[in-house]
C-alpha cells in the first residue's frame, strides 16, 4: 500500500515534527511528507520532489554567492565539504566517500548548481570586470572543486573568486573530480543540524547550512521512488 511505502521511502529517521528545532528543515520535510501522502502518482511525487530540489539548490547557491555583498569585509563565514567525509555502515565498518580520480564532471557555471564563497573584495571586483569583458578560462591548477553524484551538487574550493564573477556572469565551466553520494543514502540522514549515523544515532558532524540537508534528503527519497522494484505498492 501507498502508506507502507511512503514509510520505507522516508524511515524513522525523517518524522520529526515542524515545532522542534531546526524548523526550516522540518517545514520543508513537512512539505515532503504531504507529497507523499496525497499525491497518488509516483510520477507527480517525483515532479514535486525535483522542483524543491531546483529552487532550493539555487536559493543556497545565490545566498552563498550574495555573502559577500552582504556582509562585512573578512566576514567569518566559511564553508567546507557539504557532505560528511566518511561514514560507517550496518556494522561499524568505516567508509571514505573518496573522489573518483578518474571521472571528472564537465560543470556548467550558467547551469549547474555551484556552492563556492568568495571572500575578498579586491579580488572580487577585479575579476567580475575581466569576465564581464572576456570569457571565461578554466584553469585546471586552479579551479578546483567536487561534484556529488546522487544530489548533482558542486562544490567549489579554489578559484573562488573567477567561479563565483563566472556563474554571475553565466559564463564558462570547471571540470570537478566526482563524489558518490548515492552509497551513503543507506547509512546516513540529517536533521538539518547534524549529520548522523543511521544504525545507530550517533552525530557524525554539524551542517554548515540546513539547506544542504533538506537537498540531501529529497534526493533520497527521489532516488527511492525512482529505483524501488516494488511499484504495486503505489497502486
Amino acid at each position: 500500500m501507498l502508506r507502507s511505502f511512503r514509510g520505507k521511502i522516508l524511515g524513522k529517521e525523517d518524522v520529526q515534527k515542524p515545532e522542534q528545532s531546526g524548523w526550516e528543515f522540518n517545514y520543508a520535510m513537512d512539505f515532503v511528507r504531504q507529497t507523499l501522502q496525497y499525491e497518488q502518482s509516483k510520477q507527480d511525487q517525483i515532479i514535486i520532489l525535483e522542483y524543491m530540489l531546483g529552487i532550493i539548490k539555487e536559493d543556497l547557491k545565490n545566498d552563498l554567492l550574495t555573502t559577500i555583498l552582504y556582509n562585512k569585509e573578512n566576514f567569518d563565514k566559511k564553508i567546507s565539504h557539504p557532505f560528511p567525509i566518511y561514514y560507517e555502515d550496518e556494522v561499524g565498518s568505516k567508509i571514505w566517500a573518496k573522489p573518483d580520480e578518474e571521472k571528472m564532471k564537465k560543470v556548467d557555471l550558467a547551469n549547474d548548481c555551484v556552492l563556492v564563497l568568495a571572500w575578498h573584495r579586491d579580488r572580487m571586483r577585479n575579476i567580475i570586470k575581466i569576465i564581464a569583458k572576456n570569457s571565461f578560462e578554466y584553469i585546471k591548477g586552479n579551479h578546483l572543486a567536487y561534484y556529488y553524484t546522487g544530489v548533482d551538487l558542486c562544490f567549489a574550493y579554489n578559484g573562488t573568486h573567477s567561479i563565483s564573477a563566472g556563474i554571475g556572469h553565466k559564463k564558462g565551466f570547471i571540470e570537478a573530480k566526482t563524489i558518490d553520494i548515492i552509497p551513503m543514502f543507506d547509512h546516513v540522514y540529517t536533521d538539518g543540524d547534524c549529520w548522523y549515523n543511521q544504525h545507530n544515532g550517533n552525530k557524525l558532524r554539524e551542517l554548515y547550512d540546513f539547506r544542504v540537508g533538506v537537498i540531501y534528503e529529497i534526493s533520497k527519497i527521489k532516488y527511492r521512488l525512482e529505483n524501488e522494484e516494488d511499484t504495486a505498492e503505489l497502486g
